[in-house]
């Protein structure tokens, strides 16, 4: 990154391997406020495309910050389901959470939230992602 980002500032942060997601975006922030810092959990689907003004702090699935999120956190079984009928069942199956049905291409934040359930649609209704905590 320093070569293709030559006024990005800091760009790797090795110290920070084992430290848990939200401390770890805290500490990016801090030290670098050119970036906007975010968590993927591992086995997201994400953007390839690469930017010098984003950070990403990918969570290990035993140990990122979903561990700390009560109940179910994720539903592979709602794949291909109608939207509002997978929000309806993740909201049940997990009382801690809101789901969320959004289209496809819908900007949203990148922060974390054990109490939100993003549920992504095609132009159809029917789920295209994994429903996960987030």
């Amino acid at each position: 990154m320093e070569e293709a980002c030559p006024n990005a500032g800091k760009s790797t942060w090795p110290e920070l391997l084992g430290v848990q997601g939200q401390v770890a975006v805290g500490v990016i922030a801090r030290e670098n406020k050119k970036v906007s810092v975010g968590t993927v959990k591992e086995g997201m689907m994400v953007t390839a495309d690469f930017r010098c003004d984003r950070v990403r702090v990918w969570l290990d699935n035993r140990e990122g910050d979903m561990a700390d999120c009560p109940g179910k956190d994720s539903w592979p079984e709602l794949l291909g389901a109608k939207g509002e009928a997978a929000a309806a069942v993740i909201e049940k199956e997990n009382r801690h959470v809101d789901a969320i049905v959004l289209k496809e291409g819908t900007p949203v934040t990148k922060d974390f939230r054990c109490d939100r359930v993003r549920v992504w649609v095609n132009d159809n209704g029917i789920v295209i992602r994994i429903p996960r905590v987030g």
